[in-house]
């Protein structure tokens, strides 16, 4: 099987320096990415806000400090020290982790077994705010397990999508992220394991593959994790440890077919970034994407679009009863369609602004 490989995602194509050494050798590989990367490199999606200045100098200091707080927990994290008197668990304790990753702000947590191929072969230089520069470091498997889990994004401000509330929402859970992971790593290494925490600002390994692993979810059209009881409308992190326990499986709560009738998120894309056509990667099912067309649509909005994600009836909410049953009656998702679409048209579209942004609002204003 191939490895990941962070130098191919967009954010770290994107962010190479023209001419430099790392730029050329890149792009002698990859020649047909270069003109469409050369057109949305190192550009700050954020400043192209449709907003006036005092609107932005109001409500962009919101999450200006995200990053600066994640470094603090990241640096954290690597100077705590493992105790060296382990305490050895059973398979059983994985109840409690998941127990415990709950505790600390998780919404649902999932346990996979590490290999080879998890990981990411190099990293991408995505992690400067971490004061890293990490571009084409070869990743080192040194973990057993991924504790990975999922935190719940507030759905009021991603049905604003592609607006500012959107990107409010995504910020603000890639924050808990880092919090959750930062906390359960340094629970792992008092207990004696060594650990290290993904999140939005340094990644061993692509978390969609291993949450599919974990059990959390499937793979939706959108490429993101889809879970049952919250759609996409959810952010992913992990803890790798070399803390070995009971292990999850994947989950098939019939997705694949129901994507297939569904296409909400597909339709409702507006750069035509989504294809219905599917493809293989190590093993998972994934579908054909246009990051280039996806990235186009943050660097039109503002923000990072979020429609793909409020477009999904999952998202919204699906009856459970009804969704248990799609594996045995296919007519069943006819059935949830045609109550999501009557109740929320195409997609939940919410136009008018939180109070949050809106300057002065009063309550009931």
């Amino acid at each position: 099987m191939k490895k990941y490989d962070e130098r191919e995602t967009l954010f770290s194509r994107v962010s190479l320096t023209k001419d430099t050494q790392q730029y050329k050798e890149f792009y002698k590989k990859n020649k047909e990415l270069q003109i469409t990367d050369d057109s949305q490199r190192q550009f700050s999606f954020r400043d192209v806000l449709r907003k006036d200045e005092s609107y932005k100098n109001l409500f962009f200091p919101l999450t200006k400090n995200n990053k600066l707080i994640i470094q603090n927990l990241f640096d954290m994290v690597k100077r705590q020290h493992v105790n060296p008197n382990r305490i050895d668990m059973d398979n059983g304790f994985s109840a409690n982790i998941k127990e415990i990753g709950k505790y600390y702000g998780a919404t649902s947590v999932g346990i996979a077994r590490l290999n080879d191929y998890s990981y990411y072969s190099h990293f991408g230089g995505l992690s400067n705010s971490l004061n890293i520069d990490n571009y084409g470091e070869e990743i080192l498997p040194k973990y057993k397990t991924a504790i990975i889990f999922t935190v719940l994004m507030d759905k009021d401000m991603i049905n604003r999508a592609p607006h500012f509330e959107e990107l409010l929402a995504t910020e603000d859970a890639y924050l808990k992220v880092a919090i959750i992971g930062s906390r359960l790593a340094m629970y792992l290494k008092e207990l004696g394991y060594k650990s290290m925490f993904d999140c939005s600002e340094y990644y061993l390994a692509p978390l969609v593959p291993l949450a599919y692993d974990a059990g959390l979810g499937e793979i939706g059209m959108c490429n993101h994790l889809v879970t049952k009881e919250y759609g996409n409308n959810v952010r992913l992190g992990a803890v790798f440890t070399d803390l070995v326990i009971g292990y999850d499986k994947p989950i098939d709560f019939g997705l694949k077919e129901f994507c297939k009738e569904c296409k909400l998120c597909l339709s409702n894309c507006p750069s035509n970034a989504i294809n219905s056509k599917t493809r293989e990667v190590n093993g998972r099912q994934f579908y054909e994407f246009d990051d280039n067309k996806c990235f186009g649509m943050w660097i039109n909005s503002g923000t990072d679009c979020g429609i793909c994600i409020s477009s999904c009836p999952f998202t919204q909410g699906v009856d459970q009863v009804k969704l248990d049953l799609i594996k045995k009656r296919p007519e069943m998702i006819k059935k949830i369609l045609e109550e999501h679409i009557q109740k929320y048209g195409r997609r939940n579209n919410t136009k008018n602004s939180l109070d949050i942004v809106k300057r002065g609002a009063r309550n009931g204003d």
